[in-house]
């Protein structure tokens, strides 16, 4: 289902009803469920547990060899304008999730979002590989697990800059 995005404001209101509240059990994600593969620019798109807001480029959940993966529209491109949050309908403690950068993108910036506020209570920064002229089309691939102390609980993930496939997405209280 795809709404138009909400002032930043009215984005936790969507979340859950008790803004912040905790989650009581584990939720994986694996964009294999969404009932388009295409999630239009500047606009909420609803996935469940998960929303998925976009920025400026559109998002299309694409198939991997291990699944399905949320990626930019103009995948190759170096210089996407790419801003998008994945928000959490409620609160985890511990956070995994996949990420792959091509050789032909330019650096993209993660932050995971604290519950109540969604301000970055940790960000990383993921340089393009740097590959040689025989290994054109290389990939670089992360595995991002991350432990929240007790109330800085994460509500979501911020996704700017370049392009990356994100997948597999695990979330426990």
């Amino acid at each position: 289902m795809t709404l138009p995005s909400p002032p930043h404001k009215d984005i936790l209101s969507a979340l859950s009803v008790g803004k912040g509240a905790t989650a009581t059990a584990p939720h994986s994600e694996h964009f294999d469920h969404s009932a388009s593969r295409t999630l239009a620019a500047n606009s909420t798109h609803d996935l469940g547990e998960v929303l998925v807001i976009t920025g400026e480029e559109p998002l299309l959940i694409v198939d991997t060899d291990e699944g399905f993966a949320l990626t930019a529209v103009n995948e190759g491109k170096p210089r996407l304008r790419n801003a998008c949050q994945i928000l959490f309908r409620h609160a985890y403690q511990y956070v995994s999730f996949h990420v792959e950068v091509d050789s032909r993108t330019s650096d993209a910036h993660i932050g995971l979002l604290r519950h109540t506020t969604l301000a970055e209570i940790q960000a990383f920064t993921l340089h393009r590989p740097r590959p040689l002229r025989t290994q054109e089309g290389s990939r670089l691939r992360h595995t991002i697990d991350y432990r929240a102390p007790p109330l800085e609980e994460v509500q979501g993930i911020v996704w700017r800059g370049g392009n990356l496939k994100l997948s597999h997405l695990e979330l426990a209280p």
